[in-house]
């Protein structure tokens, strides 16, 4: 029996295309023996302008469950955050969510 592994089938220094569709698009690339994932986003207006609307419908005087979305950020961007340490501290992630910098992210006008 032949046992393959992803250097068997992906040659040094390829790209391969592994999800696109119309928000983002993901590849893999081979350097040596690590696999590098970029996830380039195709929409940022669009999911900026679905927060504007989420922002504009929310109501902050209404009931609010345990569980409210204050943001909605491209992939790209998660990824980067999570590189940079940022998602698994919630103080700098809320430092972040509340930078006015990264507004537009925002769906209401809670205080993270």
């Amino acid at each position: 029996m032949n046992t393959l592994t992803a250097g068997d089938l992906v040659p040094d220094g390829a790209t391969i295309i592994v999800e696109d569709n119309a928000d983002y698009t993901v590849i893999m690339t081979r350097e040596g023996s690590n696999i590098r994932t970029t996830t380039i986003t195709k929409s940022v207006q669009a999911l900026i302008d679905q927060n504007a609307a989420e922002a504009a419908d929310f109501n902050a005087t209404g009931k609010l469950s345990n569980m409210v979305k204050v943001a909605g950020i491209p992939a790209e961007l998660y990824f980067q955050w999570l590189r940079e340490g940022i998602v698994d501290d919630p103080k700098a992630l809320a430092r972040r969510l509340n930078d006015p910098d990264y507004a537009k992210f925002r769906t209401n006008s809670l205080k993270v």
